[in-house]
């Protein structure tokens, strides 16, 4: 499950849970309209690729043979991954949802806005900003980032993992 860790980073999303100190204030939700720009990503986008800057082997197959393709090393309950935007700005983030017997799922829910190129993100009193690249059709985003890959010999490789995510 070492993608599934750098996955999570990823895609995804990392979320602090919020404290329940009195003083403590929350990220407020992202209200409103959404712009003629937002509203090309509403919808459902399903994770179809992950891409890796470096080849990297995370296969136990008993042959030494890294590639940069780390979507086809993964299982089916690591590439189970889809955001939904909704008209109201709401968001849902799910991984292990789909695919048959995952152990680690992912749910996470919050609203969204989208400017320029950046993609944000409220949820659990948390504000996180992702760069995103749409395709010249707008069917397609990806996001980078920079991770450490566990390989299957143990040995920590720093590559650069473009995440891609089709419109449903």
């Amino acid at each position: 499950m070492k993608f599934k860790l750098a996955c999570i980073g990823l895609l995804g999303v990392l979320f602090l849970n919020c404290s329940s100190d009195d003083d403590l204030v929350c990220a407020e939700d992202y209200t409103g309209e959404l712009t003629a720009v937002e509203s090309v990503l509403q919808g459902t986008w399903v994770l179809t690729a992950v891409e890796s800057s470096v080849a990297v082997d995370l296969t136990d197959d008993e042959e030494d043979n890294p590639i940069k393709d780390i979507f086809v090393q993964s299982t089916d309950c690591q590439n189970d991954a889809e955001y939904n935007f909704m008209t109201d700005r709401s968001f849902t983030f799910k991984q292990g949802l789909t695919a048959a017997n995952c152990e680690q799922k992912s749910d996470i829910l919050g609203t969204w806005q989208f400017t320029g190129n950046t993609l944000n993100f409220s949820s659990a009193c948390t504000i996180f900003s992702s760069q995103i690249n749409l395709n010249d059709d707008e069917t397609a985003f990806s996001v980078e980032s920079l991770l450490n890959i566990r390989d299957i010999n143990n040995q920590l490789v720093e590559a650069e993992v473009t995440y891609t995510y089709t419109k449903n």
